[in-house]
């Protein structure tokens, strides 16, 4: 049986990717709470849902940590399922906000951030990056 202070981390967690989810979800669609402030996809939309991105990846790291043997040596699986975590959520990043650090189409201040087709692309290949981080770093073999 395990120490109740891992089941509290693993529930953390867990907290963290639902609470991830609904920030990531209103990011996306500031409409269901009425908070659209700016025509189309604007700065506050991307660097919300980038929260909650980076809140369930936090959260989904957390939970993997404290569901996995840590009587066992880490292996190199591990260490790099953790940095491909890492690598994942700045692509994530840097896709999104690529207008804004002056690496995408719509250079600001001559246009508005744009969030198109190369961007979410860009953040979905990211979020796969992190998916396959955590698959490696939960993974358990004899």
């Amino acid at each position: 049986m395990r120490p109740p202070e891992l089941s509290r981390l693993a529930r953390l967690g867990v907290a963290l990717i639902v609470t991830g989810f609904f920030v990531f979800i209103i990011g996306t669609f500031p409409d269901i709470i009425r908070l659209n402030l700016t025509p189309g996809f604007g700065m506050a939309q991307i660097l919300t849902f980038l929260l909650g991105i980076g809140l369930m990846t936090l959260g989904g790291y957390i939970y993997t940590y404290a569901t996995r043997q840590r009587d066992r040596a880490r292996r190199l699986r591990h260490e790099v399922g953790i940095r491909l975590i890492a690598t994942g959520y700045v692509l994530c990043c840097v896709a999104a906000i690529a207008d804004l650090i002056g690496i995408g189409s719509h250079n600001l201040p001559d246009t508005e951030p744009y969030f198109g087709l190369w961007q979410s692309g860009g953040v979905l290949f990211g979020v796969l990056i992190i998916i396959f981080g955590l698959f490696l770093y939960a993974m358990t073999v004899e």
